[in-house]
């Protein structure tokens, strides 16, 4: 694998590397999992949908940016899924993540 520093260019703002993705399946929605590292090999993650209960008025996303491992993402990537899912909620729904 290449070293990341190889991408350093003053025209880049940022450059990241996706060390691991994941799908996972929460009741019928597939969820992707992108675990990111950043040039300061801190990790990211993104995931591709929120959850919005019927009676919150926004869905839940974490805004937690950098973690020291990966492991931690992904924990912090699992958490942001179930934390706010109600199986229970006829009417929440899962909102697409446009930067996904």
């Amino acid at each position: 694998m290449l070293d990341i520093d190889y991408l350093e260019d003053e025209a880049f703002e940022s450059v990241e590397e996706i060390v691991s993705q994941f799908i996972v399946k929460i009741g019928d929605q597939k969820i992707k999992i992108r675990i990111t590292k950043d040039a300061n090999k801190h990790f990211q993650f993104v995931n591709s949908h929120y959850y919005q209960g019927s009676k919150q008025a926004d869905p839940y996303i974490a805004y937690i940016a950098n973690f020291p491992s990966e492991k931690i993402a992904i924990m912090n990537a699992k958490l942001q899924i179930v934390s706010s899912y109600n199986p229970e909620d006829k009417n929440g729904v899962w909102i697409e993540n446009d930067s996904f």
